[in-house]
Order: C-alpha cells, then sequence, then structure tokens
C-alpha cells in the first residue's frame, strides 16, 4: 500500500510539469523508436535475403575458381579473392556424372556485339534450366549450339520486339565494316592529344622525343579485328527475377556454352552450378566433387565448393552485424535521452528540496524519497519507450509502403521486449543519482535552504 502511494506521489510530480515532462521524454522516444525502426528493417532485409537465396534451392551447388578463406584455412567465410580460372567444360560434364547430382552446367560471361550495341551473354549449358529453372515469358530453353534465349529487356533493344514476336527471329552475333563508330566530321584530325604548343622554344624543343613533336605524324591507333558474324535463332524469351522488394532485375540473355567460348576467345569457365539430387545428397556431392576435380586438376586446389547452406550462413552473419550496428547508431539517441532525464531530476531534484524537508519531518525515510526520485525516473523513460514503440512500429509499417525498394519490415517480440527493457535499463541507471541525491538531505538543511 505505502508503495503504491509512492508511485501515486512520482506520477503526480511528473504531471505537474507536464510540458518540461514530454520534452524530457522526446529523447526516450526518438531512440526508440529509430530501434524498432531499425531493427524491424533490418529482419525485413535479412528474410528477403534468404528467402531469395532459398529459392535458388536449397541442393544448389557453386563451383568456383580459387579458394575460399574457409577452406582454405582462413575465417574470410566461402568468400575468396579472385583468381584466373582453371575450370574447364570437360569438368562440368566430369561433375555432371558424379553420384548424387543431379544435373550440372558451366556458366560463363561474355560480351557480344549485335549491329553497334554490345549484349552481355551467360553462356550456359542445356541442363542450366534443370539447376536454376529459368523463366521463360515465351519459347523453350537452349536445346544445343545455335540458340539464344534473350532477356525481355534486350529483345525489345535489339529487335524491337515482346516476348512472342522476338520467338524465331534470327540475331547476327558479330562486328561487320558498316558497324564501325562512324566519325566526327568536326574533329581536326590533325589534332592528337599529345600535340605540342605552337610557340615553344626552339632550345625546349629539341629535348623532346620525336614521336610528340608538333611535326611529326600522329599515331593511328589499331583498330581491333572485327568478330566473325554468327546467326543465332531466338528460342525464348526470359522472364524478370521476380525480386520482393526493389525493381526487378532483368533475366539474363543465355547461349550455349560453346557458343560463349567461341565468342569470347577463351577455353575456361567462370564457374560450375550443380544441383545435388536431395537435401541429404549435398554433402556426398561436394565430397566427390572436390575429389574428382583435384584429381583432373593435378592435384591443384584451385577451386572453391560453396553450398547454399554457407552462402546463407554467411549473409545471416552480415545482416546480423548490420543490425547491431544500426542499433548501436539508434541507441545513441537512447544516450542522449537518458543524460536528459537525469538533468531533468537533479533540476526537479532542486526545485523540490522543501518538499524532500516536509516529507521527511513528517516520517519519510530515506528509501522512500530515494524511491519517489527514482521511479519518477524510470516511469519518465517507460512511458517514452511505450510512446517510441509505437511510432517504431507505425514507421515500419509506413516506411516501406512509401519506399517501395524496402523490404516489408517484420516487427518480432525480441525487438519490442528489448526496447522495454533498454528504456527501463535507462530510467534505472539515469535516476540513481537524482534519487540518491534527495534521500540524503536532511530535514533541516532542506527547509533552511528554502
Amino acid at each position: 500500500m505505502r508503495a503504491f502511494r509512492i508511485a501515486g506521489m512520482g506520477l503526480s510530480g511528473l504531471l505537474v510539469n507536464w510540458g518540461r515532462t514530454i520534452l524530457t521524454m522526446l529523447g526516450i522516444v526518438i531512440g526508440v523508436a529509430a530501434v524498432v525502426l531499425l531493427a524491424s528493417l533490418g529482419n525485413g532485409i535479412q528474410r528477403s535475403i534468404s528467402g531469395q537465396i532459398n529459392d535458388l534451392g536449397p541442393n544448389l551447388i557453386t563451383v568456383s575458381p580459387g579458394t575460399s578463406g574457409e577452406q582454405d584455412g582462413g575465417d574470410n567465410g566461402p568468400f575468396g579473392a579472385a583468381a584466373a580460372s582453371t575450370l574447364t567444360p570437360d569438368d562440368t560434364r566430369l561433375v555432371g556424372e558424379l553420384p548424387g547430382v543431379a544435373a550440372a552446367s558451366s556458366n560463363v560471361s561474355t560480351v557480344a556485339q549485335v549491329g553497334r550495341k554490345s549484349v552481355s551473354f551467360s553462356g550456359v549449358d542445356p541442363s542450366y534450366d534443370e539447376v536454376r529453372a529459368v523463366g521463360l515469358a515465351a519459347g523453350r530453353f537452349l536445346e544445343g549450339r545455335g540458340e539464344v534465349v534473350l532477356s525481355q529487356a534486350d529483345a525489345k533493344r535489339l529487335l524491337d520486339s515482346g516476348p512472342e514476336e522476338a520467338v524465331g527471329k534470327t540475331l547476327s552475333v558479330g562486328t561487320q565494316p558498316e558497324d564501325a563508330p562512324e566519325e566526327d566530321p568536326e574533329r581536326d584530325p590533325a589534332q592528337a592529344p599529345n600535340r605540342l604548343p605552337e610557340r615553344l622554344p626552339e632550345r625546349f624543343r629539341e629535348q623532346i622525343p620525336e614521336r610528340l613533336r608538333e611535326d611529326a605524324a600522329p599515331e593511328q591507333a589499331e583498330e581491333p579485328a572485327p568478330q566473325p558474324v554468327r546467326k543465332y535463332e531466338v528460342v525464348g524469351v526470359a522472364e524478370a527475377s521476380d525480386v520482393e522488394f526493389g525493381p526487378p532485375i532483368p533475366e539474363s540473355s543465355y547461349m550455349a556454352t560453346g557458343d560463349a567460348l567461341e565468342v569470347s576467345g577463351v577455353e575456361t569457365v567462370g564457374q560450375i552450378v550443380v544441383q545435388a539430387e536431395g537435401a541429404g545428397d549435398v554433402d556426398r556431392a561436394v565430397d566427390g566433387i572436390g575429389k574428382e576435380l583435384r584429381e583432373a586438376h593435378d592435384g591443384a586446389k584451385d577451386f572453391s565448393v560453396i553450398t547454399q547452406r554457407e552462402l546463407l550462413s554467411t549473409f545471416t552473419e552480415i545482416t546480423d552485424q548490420l543490425k547491431i550496428f544500426l542499433a548501436g547508431i539508434a541507441g545513441i539517441s537512447l544516450l542522449v535521452g537518458g543524460i536528459g532525464v537525469m538533468n531533468i531530476m537533479l533540476v526537479s531534484v532542486a526545485e523540490r528540496t522543501r518538499e524532500i524537508g516536509v516529507r521527511k519531518a513528517l516520517g519519510a525515510t530515506n528509501a522512500d524519497v530515494l524511491f519517489q526520485f527514482l521511479l519518477e525516473a524510470v516511469l519518465l523513460s517507460l512511458i517514452g519507450g511505450v510512446i517510441g514503440v509505437a511510432l517504431g512500429v507505425l514507421g515500419s509499417i509506413v516506411l516501406p509502403e512509401v519506399l517501395t525498394d524496402l523490404p516489408p519490415a517484420v516487427v518480432t517480440g525480441n525487438e519490442v521486449a528489448l526496447a522495454f527493457g533498454v528504456s527501463a535499463l535507462i530510467g534505472v541507471v539515469f535516476g540513481v543519482l537524482p534519487a540518491y541525491r534527495s534521500a540524503r538531505l536532511q530535514p533541516v538543511e532542506a527547509l533552511r535552504r528554502e
């Protein structure tokens, strides 16, 4: 009963100066709202990324050139430094025949010239559609060489056609003399980037190399050899990727691995993507890939094998660290709010010295006075925490609706409980000093001051 009476007195003390109370709570409100909002957005980003990785299939395995930090004994996770590829189409065929492997495909990126436009192609095998189901807006996927599957953007840009109209058309890949860029008629051919000033003194001119003198014939840049023109049939048009937030990611344009290697003039592939037969076959497939490729490469471990589980674990770790970082930034507002609470409570103790003296003269103990002022500080922080949580939840609902590139926020009970706990802790920590000072006042001294 006594505790309730003291609590009522503490609440009355806050309501007496309600304007100052609201301003004092503002720092707590902003800090708690920022913590809840940023944590919920971080949860949404983490869920979205995890969902997109899982959509690729839990049985997906990627073989890349170079060794990852994790496989090389380091602590860099599944990502390692870029290395020159030693993977070949023969390695892909070898991997595709291993036990536990449902399908395997090479993947090599290349840029081809179509008229005066450059197009990025992913060179893949027909089995790529089994590894990663390619959504098609029209047509079918690759079945062999001499075929291409265009993205919707490339179909519009290169053929000025929609998905249905583009299927069946022929695409000429390569450069022809008439495709060369036109000369600028306003450009003076006598002007070279390294021409010397006309009025350069002769004594300095003699020290300049012959190739830089203004009377020397300008060097002609060697023109790149034109690529031979090859004809490809458009057999399909890929859909844009369905992402949970942000703008749609356009699908790549695809051609057969052999065609991509021929266009790019290389013999190695960028990576090998593998689909295991089932979740229980992933580890067996990884062991088999590592063993067989090491033997095929004369014992060299010049590749890394990454599973979706490792990739998801790495991204989860990164997003967890990001959430902690964002919460730390928002926590600065809470710290400032806590200092504001302490400052106002110290002012309140100074203003209510006579009240403290009268209460002690009437029998209030030091513990009663300490509890009253400490409770005022905690109530101040908790009320600010309640308002901050409400604003944070509201912001997590409204903000993704306004900024459509953001993923839907995910508010969990952990963030709400943490916000309330931190609010109460701030009230206790920053209310101890004012409460202690109020409890130490002697009745006679308090009345004399007034």
